[in-house]
């Protein structure tokens, strides 16, 4: 009775040892991806099969690129340490955010018992063929069934830029949606085509989505004028990384081309956000042609030769800056707003605490709220507390006094900054992605204007705001997009809870953290910063030149008519010219004023 035989002993003398399986047995696993023992019956040979992606010569197919989209790894070691080090709970939380980060990764669809599912087995189906799946193809499922397959592909990190626009498309508008279907990433660090490759496929006339585009790369004067032809750009970025060899032609003469795009073609429409940086080229002349972007409200020059011709920026509608957080200013415009609307509701006046911005994670769950009742929510009972104690200020005293000790010198008021930037806001820091900055201005623009700028401009703002937690986000999505790698400049970080001007904290400074000479002379791109922001809306194109055409008829109007009692009238009867100025300076101060409160209406 051979079947009463052990299991291994049945198998051998139904499949006789070949003299070759020991051989088999030796070989060592597949090492890479792709990689598959073969065996060549006929002649004995083992070899090894490998399979490898063909090498493309550019980014034609980018959209259909997959990243990993769940968030940045730590920067250095220094944050994860300090991110353990902060507080007890921290270390459970890094482990738990690490194993978040493996088990994307390594998810299946897999039924909890027993053989998969027709449903199962279908959504697996598509999982393997995501990127030849059309809107029009998976419009038609139920939603249910929706929500499923965007689970399960961002379960598997399978979310590239057609992906996720039809799930966007199709899930964004419904209750408890994600914030990853309110937003969308991508950097490509070697860019291989030219840039209208990388700008057709982010062009939405019907502003399905806005537009965040950040250059850090090398692309010729043609294809920069181009960049206008982006109808729903939101937020420009072109950045000349100063550490390297790069020159790219932003100067006056590209403003004055977007200049004459906007007035001809009215592009630009809803660009709130220019940040050109270390352009030499780029100096005040440039000021002449930002009036013309209609909804324009950061215009940041950082490192750009501004030299010393006075310009009255006031009176053109922008307020010069120095600061280089140009983001805590807009956070605490939002404040200066809550406290102004509270003023005019005739509520009692209470100091307004509002938290430093922070990274949203892309889980967070999103809630609408009627527009009209934002004012009610702004100014409610709970944003007029203060703020809780620091529970770690021992422990952050203990640290302070013992690099007291070791350095054997008195400690400034910089490297206590620099203390408590570590302990209060490096896990934040160590979760902030590259367009964190942009993204999180854009968004504090549209609560200091209500979005009023978008929906001028023709976009569909809806009827209800979109807040995770108690910060508002664009009611339209925002895909962010950068060209190159990350400029050193965008990876300092930096104290997001230092004061804007140390005299306003401090009585041992009187004077501003950071100055701007316009009387030196900048032979090479530097590190000052400068700035320009707008908040309050300006009119629209079109309005402006017919103000214009009928100010200029009416001067010729004037011209030609003779005032009766000229002729009469003394020169003494005329004010001296001293009092003249004293009245428009006046003038000039009540009408600045006026402009800055209403700003923040």
């Amino acid at each position: 009775m051979k079947w009463l035989q052990s299991k291994g002993r049945r198998l051998g003398l139904l499949f006789p040892q070949n003299p070759n399986r020991s051989v088999l047995k030796k070989q060592p696993p597949a090492t890479g991806l792709g990689d598959h023992h073969k065996f060549d019956g006929a002649t004995g040979q083992i070899y090894l099969e490998s399979t490898a992606a063909i090498q493309t010569s550019d980014d034609s197919n980018w959209t259909r690129q997959t990243e990993l989209v769940v968030g940045p790894e730590y920067r250095n070691s220094g944050d994860a340490h300090s991110f353990v080090s902060t507080t007890d709970h921290n270390e459970l939380d890094l482990g738990a955010y690490h194993h978040h980060l493996d088990g994307l990764k390594n998810t299946r669809i897999r039924g909890a018992k027993g053989a998969r599912s027709l449903q199962d087995s279908a959504i697996e189906c598509i999982l393997h063929n995501i990127s030849d799946v059309t809107y029009e193809g998976i419009s038609c499922l139920p939603l249910s069934l929706v929500r499923q397959l965007w689970h399960a592909v961002s379960k598997r990190c399978l979310v590239s830029f057609d992906t996720w626009l039809m799930f966007s498309k199709l899930l964004r508008k419904e209750d408890g949606a994600t914030l990853s279907l309110h937003r969308y990433r991508q950097a490509i660090e070697k860019p291989l085509s030219s840039l209208h490759v990388y700008t057709t496929p982010l062009t939405s006339t019907s502003f399905e989505f806005i537009a965040s585009l950040s250059i850090t790369s090398s692309v010729d004067l043609p294809n920069l004028v181009k960049i206008s032809k982006i109808v729903n750009l939101g937020v420009l970025e072109i950045i000349n990384d100063t550490t390297k060899d790069l020159l790219l032609p932003v100067s006056d003469r590209l403003l004055r081309a977007w200049h004459m795009s906007t007035l001809n073609d009215g592009t630009f429409r809803v660009l709130r956000i220019m940040r050109l940086w270390n352009h030499k080229e780029l100096t005040n002349k440039s000021l002449a042609f930002i009036n013309s972007f209609p909804v324009l409200a950061i215009y940041d020059v950082r490192g750009c030769p501004f030299e010393g011709t006075k310009i009255d920026t006031k009176n053109l509608g922008w307020r010069s800056n120095v600061e280089p957080n140009v983001l805590d200013l807009l956070e605490a415009a939002c404040v200066e707003r809550t406290m102004i609307m509270r003023e005019s509701m005739g509520v009692e006046s209470k100091p307004v605490r509002r938290a430093s911005a922070r990274q949203l994670r892309d889980d967070a769950t999103t809630k609408k709220m009627p527009r009209a009742e934002t004012q009610a929510f702004l100014t409610r009972e709970e944003t007029c507390v203060r703020g809780s104690p620091i529970a770690d200020y021992d422990k952050m005293q203990r640290k302070v006094n013992s690099v007291i000790k070791r350095e054997k010198a008195v400690i400034g008021h910089d490297m206590v900054w620099m203390f408590l930037d570590n302990s209060i806001h490096s896990k934040t820091r160590a979760l902030e992605t590259w367009e964190f900055t942009t993204y999180t201005s854009f968004a504090r623009i549209g609560e200091l204007r209500n979005d009023t700028d978008l929906a001028r401009s023709g976009v569909d703002i809806g009827d209800d705001a979109i807040l995770v937690g108690n910060d508002f986000i664009p009611p339209v999505p925002l895909v962010s997009l950068r060209l190159g790698p990350i400029p050193l400049e965008l990876q300092v970080n930096k104290n997001l809870h230092k004061p804007f001007y140390t005299s306003v904290y401090s009585e041992e400074f009187n004077e501003p953290t950071f100055k701007y000479d316009p009387k030196e002379k900048h032979d090479t791109p530097s590190s000052r910063t400068l700035s320009f922001i707008r908040i309050k809306l300006s009119l629209p194109v079109q309005k402006k030149l017919e103000v214009t055409s009928s100010e200029k008829s009416q001067s010729v109007v004037c011209a030609n008519v003779v005032p009766i009692a000229s002729d009469t009238a003394s020169p003494s009867s005329l004010p001296s010219p001293a009092k003249r100025r004293r009245t428009s300076i006046m003038k000039n101060k009540k009408k600045n004023l006026g402009d800055m409160l209403n700003s923040f209406r």
